[in-house]
């Protein structure tokens, strides 16, 4: 997971995800923003599935977080790790390795405590999620390693 310092999810744990540049493929997104977002580089992915979340945030002159998470099982070179990416709006200040069955759901973006229900039972849901209230932490609350 990522320590997230930016946007709804800020100083959360997230997963690594983004936008994708043009003619990129969905897979090769998630090859890019992982390594940006945590050094690694991934060796082999398998799609699980899309969930859509919404929920309130204000943001210039929207009130409202809309996204599609697609979320992919990847494995990674372990001996690869480089530093995160320099890059404008970086929203990640690193990654931490945190045993799924340890977390808290207030510790977590959405998307994270989807991949530890998924650890859980296997099963990905793929209906729309939506969050009537929603709080951008001021501080982490996770313990950092």
């Amino acid at each position: 997971m990522i320590e997230k310092n930016g946007g709804p999810y800020k100083n959360r744990l997230d997963l690594p995800g983004g936008t994708p540049e043009e003619n990129e493929t969905e897979y090769e997104t998630v090859t890019r923003e992982v390594l940006e977002e945590t050094g690694y580089s991934i060796v082999s992915g398998v799609k699980l599935g899309e969930r859509r979340y919404e929920l309130p945030w204000k943001y210039k002159q929207w009130n409202l977080s809309q996204h599609t998470a697609v979320y992919y099982l990847c494995t990674i070179e372990p001996d690869s790790k480089i530093p995160i990416a320099d890059i404008p709006l970086q929203d990640s200040i690193g990654l931490q390795w945190v045993d799924p069955h340890r977390l808290k759901e207030e510790w977590c973006s959405p998307l994270v405590w989807e991949a530890v229900h998924y650890v859980k039972s296997k099963s990905l849901p793929a209906r729309r999620k939506t969050y009537h209230s929603w709080e951008v932490l001021k501080q982490t609350l996770y313990p950092r390693i």
